[in-house]
């Protein structure tokens, strides 16, 4: 009876862990109209299905009346596999915003006052690059 008990723990701790271990590093918006998330591991193909419904099954939900209009894209940043950018319904100027994952703790991100301020953020990320 023990080692029932102890597998059945052991079995119910993995699945939790498989479940929870997705999580969005960081967020940074790039215009009025798009979102940039860093996620720790990359989305899976079915998260990327744009059969889904995204009424019904969001990825991702935000605050303040913010939806998601699109599935998530994939940006091939640096070679990285886990940036995506995510379209919304629209940003208002200088607000505050947050963005969950599932059911992980929600990371918050700032919009700036016009659309170049927000652009200069994002380059200032990436550098070079952008």
């Amino acid at each position: 009876m023990k080692k029932i008990w102890i597998l059945l723990c052991m079995f119910l701790l993995c699945s939790t862990k498989m479940i929870t271990a997705n999580y969005i590093k960081s967020v940074i918006p790039v215009d009025f109209l798009h979102v940039e998330v860093v996620m720790a591991e990359p989305l899976s193909k079915e998260e990327l299905d744009t059969s889904i419904d995204l009424n019904k099954e969001p990825l991702f939900l935000f605050n303040n009346g913010i939806i998601m209009i699109g599935k998530p894209i994939l940006q091939n940043i640096r070679g990285y596999e886990n940036t995506y950018r995510i379209p919304v319904n629209g940003l208002d100027e200088n607000t505050i915003y947050s963005i969950s994952y599932g059911k992980n703790k929600p990371k918050t991100f700032k919009t700036y006052t016009t659309e170049k301020e927000i652009t200069d953020k994002y380059r200032n990320r990436y550098g070079d690059y952008f």
